[in-house]
């Protein structure tokens, strides 16, 4: 699957997400990861561990909302593409994340 359909996947089948939004530098960084060879590497989602959506006010199982996606990272060391959530603060990722697909 693309870089674009496998977050999406994400999104809407474990996060309850009716869409992705990206931002357009996201976009442009898919693009060249893709171009790069690194299309094939598995997603790692940058998330609020507060809640399913993005917004760490919205408890429970939140449906139906469009999953910003406000950045996407590439980590070649580990394998895998990270895409970022919102506004999440990167010096609180755990060093293991755990949405893949």
């Amino acid at each position: 699957l693309p870089i674009v359909d496998k977050i999406r996947t994400i999104a809407q089948a474990v996060c309850g997400a009716k869409d992705i939004e990206l931002c357009p530098e996201a976009q442009v960084k898919i693009d060249r990861y893709t171009q790069q060879g690194f299309g094939n590497l598995p997603i790692c989602m940058a998330k609020t561990d507060l809640s399913l959506s993005h917004q760490p006010d919205k408890k429970g199982v939140p449906r139906d909302f469009i999953l910003p996606i406000s950045d996407v990272r590439v980590s070649t060391d580990a394998g895998f593409i990270y895409p970022l959530v919102g506004t999440v603060n990167e010096s609180h990722f755990p060093k293991t994340l755990p949405i893949l697909h």
